[in-house]
């Protein structure tokens, strides 16, 4: 990681996978976790908008380390998930999943298994699952990626797009009234 990484906790042991979904118009979107092996092994968080954490995945998450194919359905959608896909129920439309690929050293053939093995994930929506496309990967090294809070009015326009397109929690009723 170099300065152009301007996230608060960001960790030089692992290699970060990210990915931001947005159901609303997709639908229930699939995140294919590849089992760990010889090969590589990853852990997983798949959270919420609000970073309310949905569930983990990788070897301490839910499939410990099996693979697991896991679909975010969002709010309001009610058909039934088919069999071998394990639903995960979202409250909000937008989500992300940070995925950390476990890295054996830091030696370059490790750090290469460990991309290639971070990009066995895949994601795309369940409506093409039949017939998968492939997942983009981008390589952010070289990119400005600031995740930081900014403390001026940029922050409540922010929060005011988030609020006007996405379903109100129950948590959160006391602040809306």
């Amino acid at each position: 990681l170099d300065w152009h990484n301007q996230t608060p906790t960001p960790n030089p042991d692992t290699l970060y996978f990210m990915a931001f979904f947005n159901t609303k118009d997709v639908g229930p979107i699939v995140i294919d976790v590849p089992p760990a092996g010889d090969d590589g092994s990853l852990n997983a968080n798949i959270v919420n908008l609000w970073q309310m954490a949905i569930e983990d995945a990788g070897l301490k998450g839910a499939d410990q380390g099996k693979g697991a194919k896991y679909v975010l359905v969002p709010p309001g959608y009610d058909k039934p998930t088919p069999n071998g896909f394990t639903p995960l129920k979202l409250d909000t439309f937008s989500a992300y999943a940070i995925f950390r690929a476990n890295l054996k050293s830091h030696g370059d053939k490790d750090v290469a298994d460990a991309i290639a093995y971070g990009k066995r994930i895949r994601i795309y929506p369940l409506s093409q699952a039949a017939n998968p496309p492939a997942t983009k990967f981008t390589d952010a090294k070289d990119v400005l990626f600031d995740s930081t809070i900014r403390y001026d009015a940029s922050f409540f326009e922010g929060l005011n797009r988030i609020v006007q397109k996405e379903p109100w929690l129950e948590r959160d009723r006391v602040m809306i009234d």
